[in-house]
């Protein structure tokens, strides 16, 4: 089993690549999602997904105002 070392706000924590389901960029931190429980960390996600051993970062480009209409 390998595992990653993340330092978060109240110290560090050991996280095992295979369980993460999602990375996401907080206003200050990165929130990492596990299958058993939410951190937050301290890394910027592109850090983050590169010590996790992702290949890939798929971007959510989806408009945050719902209902959003483009005026002509």
């Amino acid at each position: 089993m390998r595992l990653v070392k993340l330092d978060t706000p109240d110290g560090t924590i050991y996280i095992n690549p295979e369980h993460v389901v999602a990375v996401a960029k907080g206003l200050r931190d990165t929130k990492v999602e596990t299958v058993s429980a939410t951190f937050v960390v301290k890394d910027s996600p592109e850090v983050v997904a590169r010590l996790l051993g992702m290949e890939e970062i798929s971007l959510d480009v989806t408009p945050r105002a719902v209902g959003w209409v483009k005026s002509e």
